[in-house]
């Protein structure tokens, strides 16, 4: 009995601070954007479960499993939230009594049972099969919803107070929802006339906040460059809790757009999630606003949104079912006509118009549906954005009048592929070549493409890149990409799109071709649907290159990843060029803070899984040191065979950009760094100084403040200073900490307020004012012809030159041929090479700049539109001392 009270009192003793990590309510900061707030869901340990879920609590070594306990994830009240908790309890006692003289305790139970008796009433029935949430997904997947003033949901804030709605421009927004694999994917189009919303939040009928997130920082800016360039709103609500799902389905939970600031909300949008069957073959949206005229007083608060499909077969066809509100009269309460028109409006030229009946017209939400022949041109005009769609009062047809363009639909949605060849043969495909591709439709319309080949060699070109309908026969070509092909790289923007790529494209149906001489396909892949939130809202994908031999040899992959608001990682994989269900493999991050032997190597498995695609995020956020590196370091993705412990997949990823609440915060130079043992250091580009890394062409100082240091080869070249004579008053000096030079004890700026706040900065480092200083300049190290100035009134570096270089020069040789110029430059004398020549002569060239640095020139950062020819000789500028001309340097070509 003692050790069952034992064990009871320790799981007690940790139970509560995987509670207490949830206890924090999930308000949206705004001191640092957070992409969403997961209140509704709770951690155990390292897994994350949804609201509603039990489980029997696995403590590990060495208490191992409880099987007499159990967990649930229930909901609670926190004002207007609702935040899940994790609450456990012994089970012991439930155990019904066994109905024989000897029951039994099988293992893994809590509960003992009878022999041969299947029942055991301690197993935790929680789990749905797959099968059942596929077919729920698939039969109740696709949701939208019009926000308007007009909502019948009323919206508190936390004291249970109205909130006020002051939307005086009269915005309205629509949006769509999809559930996939537990996920809610939403996307909104919203008025011009708004800035993006702060905060989006999901609803019950009671206005009890479910889910919060924040879509924007001040000034509605969002770093997303796929939702700025399609002007759309775009995120995901992750594992959508069981008792949240059947809210969807049953058409109980509303949207909230929210404007203004945390604590002042200036006004919002709210509308009731719907289904709609026309969602399922949805190609453009519109967004109808109060037209141009019309009557603003009584269509305050209205709006309506359209979807829109559209079939290009032998006989043309649309259809438009519309979700309205605000263009009723007071006495039109049945069978109220309205007028529907699909319109050229710059010729005033009606594609369709139509009257149809409102039986019972509401004040929130009014469906109308209708379906019309149109022609190819009228396909064409719909396609690249040129048509209006409006609905009308038939009684008042210019005073209660909606409209709006007919746009690209409204889900945020990217489409992607794998290059590869079919099978693995090499003799098809001799260099492995591979690559990847991915495409999406802009605001106005047009397609967007983006297409990498690797190993891709010269006696392979041409090659032709093409867009291919596969649901054709003669897979039919519908677009060329060749034009636009460069250093491996097709990237452009198709306007006039045809609309015969929409249907293939939103179907999966169109493939990417690439072709060269003497092979109708070297490599292809289909575009497949993604949709655009967390790893797929960063800039672009990262190409996964083949490392194990065995493979095929275009085996390829391309990785999404990103870093949220809440600091955490999120990734997305697909793999191509073979199939990987029979591996069991492992995702892994690596980061390091630079490429150099021995360099401290962070290692994360990201998560483990079998087959072609993996999406998900960390649990917790990440570390400062691993984000730090993601920023400003190095980091490796990777794909190992957890059997074999091999590699099979590795690329290296861009620098992150972090979100400015996960960017690390360094005061002045306190930039922490790694001590390293220096005996696994070799010849790299890299330097090793006193257990720190530092970058090929850095300069630091080091622990003695009169030492200055520049990483050259990886080599690190060191020069320690003599300070310059300080004019001081009755040789009255004084040395501040951390500085080399002594400063005047009767220097203006030691009764300044400013003093030990504010410096001068040259070279990267700081001066105090009053001080006086030789410049380190690379690759001469001090030079001690020069003196140097800290201003303490402007805090500006002022720097003079002696006026003999010969007693100072601690690098030019004494010859007969040294002697001083008029301009304060030096004579050449060829029998002595170390002179550095005065009168280097101009290099004029007819070539272009681009030209010049294609051929090995090297780029002049004081003049960019003039760079050095390769060979040429020239001194280099310097700030506060311009042309140095102690020093000459030379533009030579690089063998790497």
């Amino acid at each position: 009995m003692s050790k069952v009270t034992n064990i009871f009192i320790l799981f007690l003793s940790i139970i509560p601070t995987v509670i207490l990590g949830r206890a924090t309510s999930p308000l949206i900061e705004e001191d640092g954007p957070r992409a969403r707030n997961r209140a509704a869901e709770c951690v155990f340990g390292k897994e994350v479960k949804e609201l509603g879920s039990q489980w029997v609590p696995d403590l590990g070594v060495p208490i191992g499993v409880l099987y007499c306990m159990k967990c649930e994830c229930v909901p609670f009240h926190k004002k207007r939230r609702i935040v899940a908790r994790v609450q456990c309890r012994n089970i012991k006692k439930e155990c019904p009594i066994p109905s024989c003289d000897e029951p039994v305790l099988a293992p893994g139970r809590c509960c003992k049972v009878c022999p041969g008796d299947n029942y055991n009433p301690d197993i935790i029935q929680d789990i749905v099969p797959q099968s059942t949430i596929d077919e729920d997904e698939k039969s109740n997947k696709h949701f939208a919803a019009l926000l308007t003033v007009r909502s019948s949901l009323i919206l508190r804030n936390d004291d249970m107070q109205p909130i006020p709605n002051e939307n005086k421009n009269n915005v309205v927004a629509t949006g769509r929802f999809t559930i996939q694999k537990k996920n809610l994917y939403y996307s909104f189009y919203i008025s011009d006339k708004a800035a993006r919303p702060r905060a989006l939040q999901f609803v019950d009928h009671d206005g009890s906040i479910l889910e919060e997130h924040t879509l924007s920082s001040a000034g509605g800016h969002v770093s997303s460059s796929y939702q700025n360039v399609t002007r759309k709103v775009c995120g995901v609500w992750r594992r959508l809790s069981r008792n949240y799902r059947r809210l969807l389905k049953e058409e109980k939970m509303f949207v909230v757009l929210m404007w203004g600031t945390k604590d002042v909300t200036e006004f919002t949008l709210s509308g009731q999630i719907m289904k709609y069957v026309a969602l399922g073959t949805e190609l453009f949206s519109s967004l109808l606003e109060p037209a141009p005229n019309s009557d603003l007083t009584l269509m305050a608060g209205s709006g309506g949104t359209a979807i829109v499909s559209a079939s290009t077969g032998l006989s043309p066809s649309i259809h438009i079912a519309v979700v309205f509100n605000g263009i009723f009269t007071a006495n039109e309460t049945s069978n109220v006509p309205v007028n529907i028109t699909l319109s050229l409006d710059e010729r005033r030229q009606i594609i369709l118009e139509e009257k149809v009946k409102v039986s019972k017209p509401v004040h929130e939400l009014n469906v109308i549906e209708v379906r019309s022949p149109v022609s190819p041109a009228d396909l064409r005009l719909l396609t690249r954005g040129r048509l209006v769609l409006s609905v009308s009062s038939v009684s008042r047809p210019e005073a209660l009048r909606l409209s709006g363009n007919v746009l690209t639909k409204t889900t945020c949605e990217l489409f992607q592929t794998t290059l590869n060849s079919s099978g693995n043969d090499k003799n098809a495909n001799p260099h492995g070549a591979s690559g990847l591709a991915w495409v999406y439709l802009n605001s106005e319309g047009s397609l967007v493409y983006n297409v990498q080949i690797e190993n891709l060699k010269e006696n392979q070109l041409p090659a032709f890149i093409t867009l291919n309908d596969a649901s054709t026969k003669r897979k039919t070509e519908l677009e060329d990409l060749t034009p636009y092909f460069n250093n491996g790289w097709a990237n452009g923007t198709l306007d006039k799109l045809s609309p015969r790529v929409l249907e293939p494209l939103y179907s999966g149906n169109i493939v990417v071709n690439v072709t060269i001489p003497g092979f109708n396909s070297l490599i292809r892949g289909r575009l497949s649907p993604r949709f655009v939130a967390d790893a797929r809202d960063a800039p672009a994908p990262t190409l996964l290159r083949r490392e194990d031999s065995e493979l095929p040899v275009s085996t390829t992959g391309m990785v999404w990843l990103n870093v949220d608001g809440d600091c955490q990682i999120q990734y997305d994989v697909t793999l191509g060029g073979s199939t990987f269900s029979d591996r069991k493999m492992e995702l892994v991050l690596e980061t390091l803070p630079m490429i150099a032997p021995g360099a401290p190597v962070i290692t994360r498995v990201l998560e483990e899984f079998r087959g072609n695609q993996v999406e998900g995020a960390s649990t917790e956020p990440l570390p400062r040191e691993e984000l730090m590196r993601l920023g400003t370091g190095v980091a490796f993705v990777k794909i190992i065979d957890k059997t074999q412990q091999k590699e099979l997949l590795k690329t290296t990823l861009p620098q992150i950009k972090l979100p400015s609440s996960c960017a690390p915060y360094f005061p002045e130079n306190d930039i922490p760094t790694q001590v390293l043992d220096p005996s696994y250091i070799g010849h790299i580009e890299a330097c090793f100084h006193e257990g720190k890394f530092y970058q090929e062409g850095d300069q630091w100082t080091t622990s003695d403040p009169c030492t200055m240091c520049f990483c050259q080869n990886g080599n690190p070249k060191c020069d320690t200073m003599s300070c310059p004579k300080v004019p001081c008053s009755g040789n009255q000096r004084t040395k501040e900490p951390g500085e080399c030079c002594p400063v005047c004890l009767n220097s203006s700026y030691l009764s300044s307020e400013l003093s030990g706040t504010k410096k001068c900065s040259f070279g990267g480092k700081f001066y105090s004012p009053g001080s006086y200083f030789h410049p380190f300049l690379i690759p001469s190290g001090f030079d001690l012809c020069t003196d140097c100035y800290c201003d303490p009134g402007t805090f500006e570096v002022k720097c003079t030159r002696q006026n003999n270089d010969k007693l100072c020069c601690k690098n030019c040789p004494v010859t007969k041929a040294f002697v001083d110029s008029e301009n304060e430059t030096y004579v050449n004398d060829p029998s002595s090479p170390n002179v550095i020549y005065s009168f280097l002569k101009p290099v004029t060239s007819t070539r272009s700049p681009q030209e010049i640095l294609a051929a090995g020139g090297c780029k002049n950062f004081e003049n960019p539109s003039q760079p050095y020819e390769n060979g040429q000789k020239f001194h280099p500028w310097i700030a506060s001392l311009g042309e140095y001309k102690c020093v000459t340097c030379k533009c030579k070509v690089s063998t790497k």
